[in-house]
């Protein structure tokens, strides 16, 4: 009978216990945990662009920084090129000269 309760307090002591595993939101953005948890660069590129337009700032990624006169034209004749304007982009109905 002895064992038996031992046994039981034995296993309620053990679930109870907290993990000491917590993971905090920082980590969840980190590069290194995307990545690792199955998700591109591409997701982590695109979170960080939500996340900083949900915090009222401005983020462009590598590939917006260099693309010059060229090949926003290129973007603008071709419309299924990536010109790297999916989140900054303010779609209208007809085309201005702003879009070049």
């Amino acid at each position: 009978m002895k064992i038996k309760l031992l046994l039981v307090a034995l296993l309620t002591v053990t679930l109870n216990l907290q993990s000491n595993a917590a993971v905090t939101i920082d980590q969840t953005l980190s590069r290194d945990y995307v990545i690792n948890n199955g998700y591109s660069s591409q997701i982590y590129e695109s979170m960080k662009v939500v996340r900083s337009r949900a915090l009222g700032e401005e983020y462009y990624t590598p590939g917006e920084k260099r693309a010059g006169f060229w090949k926003r034209l290129h973007g603008y004749i071709d419309p299924a090129m990536d010109d790297y304007s999916f989140y900054h982009h303010d779609i209208k109905e007809t085309p201005t000269i702003k879009d070049l």
